[in-house]
């Protein structure tokens, strides 16, 4: 299969290109930045992707990638705003989808898979969830010709990401003494390997279609073939405990050092 990836160069977005890649399919991908800085030789899946710098919203310079394209992939999105450069909730996690999915339909493209949210993330502002959403709304409605999946995990985590494994241990901890969505098991934080495996098999799987949430995306992604689950990262607190440790050292020592020279 041909599968084109908005977004291709991201935290998720180079996840699935890889799995796609390694599983045997032609994979092209776009970004504004065009190609991720990887190093060739300890990923070698970035030589096999077809690497573009387009913005999603000058459709004419990305278009042609939909030619014999057999899905979409869409993985664009923020988690924060910045109105003077035109980041907003609305037009990068809403209108940029709906822009993908009609120049897929327009092309011929058979399915668009979008990677949204399950739930509000704590502290975001609800206008992010209502972004999500108000795309997963629209596109059905205005591409009904598309096979539509919105795979909707809560936090991400991977070791590649930095921070993201303590955030991930950290939600866990916290949810066992004040349940709340992030921090329970209906809305545990993945690994982002299994939600990459997700998105490739929802794009290459015809019978599944709508919103995929945290339980299924774990189901889904640990019977794909795609991943090695002994290799899944783990949530985790060590990072955290160490630098409380690292910093209670340093302040006893710091006062040993002043009650020595006074």
């Amino acid at each position: 299969m041909k599968i084109v990836v908005p977004g291709g160069n991201g935290f998720i977005g180079s996840h699935i290109c890889r799995l796609a890649v390694n599983a045997g399919h032609e994979v092209v991908a776009f970004g504004r930045s065009g190609e991720p800085d990887l190093l060739p030789v300890q990923h070698p899946w970035v030589g096999k992707v077809n690497w573009r710098t387009a913005d999603v919203f000058d459709v004419d310079a990305w278009s042609d990638t939909l030619d014999g394209a057999d899905a979409v992939i869409h993985t664009i999105g923020t988690i924060t705003q910045d109105p003077d450069n035109g980041v907003t909730f609305d037009r990068i996690n809403g209108e940029a989808a709906i822009v993908a999915a009609e120049a897929a339909a327009e092309a011929g493209v058979g399915a668009f898979v979008k990677l949204s949210v399950q739930s509000k993330p704590p502290g975001v502002s609800g206008r992010f969830l209502a972004s999500m959403r108000r795309a997963e709304r629209e596109i059905p409605t205005r591409v009904p010709s598309l096979r539509t999946v919105f795979v909707q995990p809560n936090l991400v985590f991977g070791d590649d990401r930095f921070g993201t494994p303590t955030m991930a241990g950290l939600l866990r901890s916290v949810g066992r003494l004040m349940p709340f969505d992030y921090g329970s098991y209906h809305g545990r934080p993945l690994p982002v390997q299994l939600v990459a495996a997700t998105a490739v098999q929802a794009a290459t799987t015809t019978t599944l279609r709508g919103a995929l949430g945290v339980e299924q995306i774990d189901g889904i992604g640990r019977t794909s073939g795609l991943v090695q689950i002994d290799e899944l990262p783990e949530p985790t607190l060590r990072p955290l405990l160490a630098g409380i440790g690292g910093a209670a050292l340093t302040y006893w020592t710091l006062k040993r050092l002043q009650r020595t020279s006074s």
